[in-house]
Order: structure tokens, then sequence, then C-alpha cells
């Protein structure tokens, strides 16, 4: 391989070979309107480059996630129960045109495919050519935030060096320290392709402190198959799926030394193999036509296939991505959506492609920020915020909140895309409250996020209360003891139920949590094994093992308070003067005419009424027959604030 070249800027930039060498230059000397010619002009550095950076401040329309248990705020401790919604505000704070690539003539305008975004505030963006031909480069970012409040936060971008290769294109993209690793294909001998080869190859890119391409010719290895479709380093290795090729060298997976690049490993017969994750528990790799996960150790020894699917994942060229978190595998599987699996390979989630074209709307590549990030007004909060980039559909979001019983689950948004049709969504990442989008041929978005707390309308939420009275003869007049409160109400996505210990005035307006005084001189009860349960009928209770004993009629029920104890505990915030006990509304079951059945366990010494004026009631009998059976109509719930 020959040495750099410097050339002018009036030199065609595709057609470089047979200019003067000139041997020796420092990194220093390249100035900004100076262009370096690799591997016999095949790959062009490009301190000028030719990408239309434009820096907004637009506001997207889409925001609001729909569940007002959320996430965790990371502020507080988990053990105090802050379960909040998230109001996830979009900004598109810059948009860039595609890298343009002159070849012989030619200008191609390329496509963007993949991101890398560094600690220091850089990013790289990997560009190929959608059409017959090789053409694509990489360009390197530098973006800038000044904090402020979700309405006057500043994010400039420039791009500050470019690399334009003529006939290869990257598909994929890695970054670590002063290394950039970049997987595509190349026709071009420069590349190491040889006639009648295949053209797949990774390559190692040198960056100096300032984050731009050092004058340097880079590492390549040529690799069989058409294309090499994913590029991950990992430790002191580097991990590299390549697609199909000619009969016979069929695509794979490699494993090379970091540190010299020699081969370690090569698993090769893996067809339509379309991208790699790894973390410290192995290497997990996607197939595609059909959908396929298979788990091999750190040094590429199989473990086993966790994943078959077939009919899903069909398209066999398509990008698709694979990423690895905490506990989770989430597939982006193009034309059938993505797939939330466990390292068993369990489906623990499904969600279709958004869009009615499997064609063009379809789920390329999946990002998880679990990053603290500043809220609207500049403060810190945390969240696991997914996001799918959807080619044509543009890009979607959703919280991953884990549920009472501990298990993560995906909630969607009422109104969860921004960037319908004005691209292509082929990668998305993000890192903090910035998100980069490769958007096709719209070249590059950049995104601001803002979150807040849901802010919610309960004008027209269901709210009453009713009450429990201490056990003893009333004498025909349940109001003549009352010694407590339970009152329902509909907060944002939620069904609360709150179980006072002291008394309040027949006319008391219900405002939940509001400060009160204790009366001193009224007997208060037992709360601490105070439970709830809902369900669409009393033969729904029936089928909890251990809740329900008696006969069948609704009056000789009695509640093993123990069992309802158990049930309850995520359920559960102790507040001043009582409990909580918070129920989202999809794990809510209600009847065919919107009903829904409430079992109050009110504590040892007490007998559960119902108001007469409110929701129907019974008492229990018995020896456990401190419940309370209330049927609870016409419930709606709090609306999302716009």
């Amino acid at each position: 391989m020959k040495k750099f070249v410097l050339v002018s800027m009036m030199v065609c930039s595709a057609v470089l070979i047979g200019c003067n060498k000139e041997q020796g230059m420092d990194i220093e000397q390249i100035s900004h309107d100076e262009t370096v010619e690799l591997l016999d002009g095949a790959i062009i550095i490009n301190n000028n480059p030719d990408v239309n950076v434009k820096n907004k401040n637009v506001f997207l329309e889409g925001r609001n996630t729909n569940s007002a248990i959320g996430l965790k705020s990371g502020i507080k401790s988990a053990d105090e129960g802050d379960f909040r919604a998230h109001d996830y505000r979009f900004k598109l704070v810059a948009e860039m045109g595609a890298l343009n690539v002159k070849c012989d003539g030619v200008i191609y305008k390329t496509q963007a495919t993949h991101v890398k975004i560094s600690d220091d505030g850089y990013a790289f963006v990997s560009y190929n050519n959608k059409g017959s031909g090789n053409a694509g480069g990489i360009v390197v970012y530098k973006y800038t935030v000044t904090d402020g409040t979700l309405e006057s936060v500043k994010v400039d971008v420039e791009a500050i060096q470019s690399i334009e290769m003529r006939k290869a294109q990257i598909n994929s993209i890695d970054f670590d320290g002063n290394r950039l690793y970049l997987a595509g294909a190349s026709e071009e001998t420069g590349f190491g392709y040889q006639e009648d080869s295949d053209v797949a190859f990774f390559m190692v890119m040198e960056l100096d402190a300032n984050r731009k391409f050092k004058p340097v010719e880079p590492f390549i290895r040529q690799l069989t198959s058409f294309q090499a479709t994913s590029i991950r380093k990992f430790g002191d290795r580097i991990y590299i799926t390549t697609g199909d090729g000619t009969e016979g060298t069929q695509g794979g997976l490699y494993i090379y030394d970091a540190n010299d690049y020699s081969p370690l490993a090569s698993i090769l017969g893996i067809e339509h193999a379309r991208s790699v994750d790894v973390d410290n528990s192995g290497i997990y790799l996607f197939q595609a036509n059909h959908a396929r996960v298979t788990k091999y150790d750190l040094s590429g020894n199989l473990v086993k296939e966790i994943y078959n699917e077939p009919g899903e994942a069909m398209q066999k060229d398509a990008k698709s991505e694979i990423l690895v978190w905490n506990d989770h595998l989430f597939v982006a599987e193009n034309e059938t959506g993505l797939r939330m699996l466990d390292k068993d390979g369990d489906l623990k989630v499904a969600l279709d492609r958004p869009g009615e074209n499997p064609e063009t709307e379809v789920t390329n590549s999946v990002s998880m920020n679990s990053d603290i990030k500043k809220d609207a007004a500049g403060n810190p909060v945390q969240s696991n915020l997914l996001l799918l980039a959807n080619g044509q559909k543009g890009v979607c979001w959703y919280d991953v909140i884990k549920d009472v019983n501990g298990t993560d689950r995906i909630v969607a948004a009422e109104k969860n895309s921004i960037l319908e049709g004005s691209g292509s969504a082929n990668f998305i990442t993000s890192k903090g409250n910035i998100v980069f989008v490769a958007d096709g041929l719209d070249g590059l978005k950049v995104l601001y996020i803002g979150e807040q707390e849901a802010q919610w309308d309960c004008s027209g939420a269901f709210s009453h209360y009713t009450f429990i009275k201490d056990n003893g003869n009333d004498k025909g007049d349940p109001f003549t003891r009352k010694v407590g409160d339970v009152f329902f109400a509909a907060e944002g996505e939620n069904l609360a139920v709150y179980l006072y210990s002291v008394p309040f005035p027949n006319d008391f307006v219900f405002e939940p949590e509001s400060d009160f005084e204790v009366n001193p001189n009224v007997k208060t009860i037992n709360l601490e094994s105070a439970g709830v349960i809902f369900g669409p009928s009393l033969e729904y209770f029936d089928g909890i093992k251990n809740l329900l004993t008696g006969g069948p009629a609704l009056q000789d029920k009695n509640v093993n308070n123990g069992t309802m104890m158990d049930m309850n505990k995520p359920y559960r915030t102790t507040i001043p003067g009582g409990v909580k006990f918070t129920f989202p509304k999809d794990e809510l079951i209600f009847d065919a005419d919107g009903n829904i059945l409430c079992i109050v366990y009110s504590g040892n010494g007490c007998w559960g009424y119902g108001n007469p004026q409110g929701p129907s009631g019974q008492t229990g009998t018995g020896a456990n027959n401190n419940g309370q059976i209330i049927i609870l109509k016409d419930v709606n719930f709090c609306e999302l604030k716009r």
C-alpha cells in the first residue's frame, strides 16, 4: 500500500491516482482546506466536509407516555415508591444532508446507515450507497450543549471532517478511544478486493486527540460474503458479522484481536447474519430469513440457538439490529417489528412494525437510553427510554418499566412517533438528552429529549369515598361508629385506593395525601394488615388460592388477610395516617358492563361497610370478617394535559 498524498481542493477528489507524493507530513500540518488521499485514492480525508448542517430549534409533535406508573425518577430511592409518568418532548436541534461522494466523475448522494457517539461530544456517522455500486464514507460531527430549560437549551452541531470512499461503502461502525471500527464492502483493490473474490471487509482507522482521522493507512481485512453487516468492539476483541456471498463463501462470525488484529476465530456458514452484540455473558448473533438468535461464548464457541421463529424477519438483505441490555435482548426484526427476549431466548414482548408498508415502514434499529437526563426544568432524571428506528415511519419510543412483580415491560405512549416521512430512519442511538438518527438519504437528524412529569386533567375522573367502622353494634346506624375512610380515585392511568385511620366529616372534599390533623380522642384502626384487591367478579376471587373462604353467598365470604397482604405488597405505600394502593389501569379487569369489584381488608378490629350513598357494599361474616366488598361503577381516568 502507498503512503498518503496531499492534494489541493481544486483537484477532483475522486480520481487522485498519479498525483505527486509527499512523505513524512505531520498530522498538525493538515490545514482546514486540504484533503488527504489514502489507499491509492480509494479514501479521501476531507477537512471541509460536503454536508449541509442546519442548526434548528423546532419542537416535534410527539410527547407523553400514557402510563402514570411510569418510571421511578432515579432521584429518590426505590423504596419511596416515587412512580411517575414521563412526558417526553422532542426538539429537532440539527439536521444535515447526506454525504456526497465524488467518484469517476459521478456524484453519489449516499445514505446514513449507522452512528456512534463518544463521551466527549463527537458523533461518527457512516454512509453507503442505496443503489448499485459501492460508495460511502464517514462524517465526524462535534456537538455542544448549552444547558437550560427545554425551551432555552441550545445544541450546536458542526461537521469537522469526513472521509469519502471510492467504490466502498460502510454499513456499521464502532468506536473505542482513538480507533474507529468499520464494516462494509468494496470492489476496490485498495480495500483488499481481488478479481472473483467476495467484497466484504472490516477496517480500523486511527483517530487523533481531536477525533480526526490520522493520515495513516488503515488496517483492512477482507472477509467472505458480499457485505460485512455489523461490527462490535468489546474488551480486547473485535466481532464482525457478514451476510451471504458467492457459493462456498457464506457469511458468518469473525473474531479478531483488538491489539494486533490477528484472527482468533471464524464461524462460517451462518446464512443471513445481520447483527451481533456482546456483553460479559457472551456473543448474541441475529440471522434473518427467518429470525434466529444464537449464543456463543466470548471466544466464539457455540453455546446454543436460543430463538428460532419461522416467518419472522424474512427480508434477508434488510437492516436488522440486535441489542443486549441488562437481562434482555432487543431484536429489530425489520418487517416483523421488535422482539424483547430474555437471554435464554424466551419471548417477553412482541411489538409489530408500526406501519402498513412492509418494504419501507420497518423496524431497522433499536436503542436503549438509561442515562441520567435533564428534565424540562434542567433537573436530573433517570428513565429507561426505548427508541426504535422504523424506516419511513420515523422514530418511535417507549418506556421500559418494572411492573409490580419486578418484571420489565414495555409501555407505549399515546402518541409516540416523530420524523414520519422525512427520510428513512435506518439507525438510532442516544446519549443523555441527545438522540442521533441516521435518516437514510435525508442524512442525519439530531434531537434533544426533554422530560417532565406528566400533567393530568382529573376533572372528569372517578373519585369517591366510603368508610370503615369499628367492630361492634351500630344499632342500625352505621354512621355512629365511623373510625376511618376508604377513598377511590383515578389518578392518571392508575386506580388508587387510600385507607385512612382517622375520621373525616361527611362533606369532606377528597384530596389524596392532603395534610390533616389527627384527633387523638378517636380510636384508630390497625392498617398493618390492610389489603386491597380488584377483580371482575366474586368467581374471579374464588380462583385465587386461599383468598376467600366460606359459603357461596356474598355475605358468607371471608377474606384471608394474610394472603391479601402478600399479594398487595408491591402495590402498597405508607402515607400519613394510612396506606395507599396503586393499581395500573392496564392490570385491572372490568366486567362486561365496565364495573369492577373491589375487596378491602381494613385491618384487625374493624367491620367494613359501604357508603349507602355511593358504591354498593356488604360486610363479610366469620372470624376474618374485616373486609368490605365494593362494586365500583363508571370509573373514568385522568387525561393528559396538552
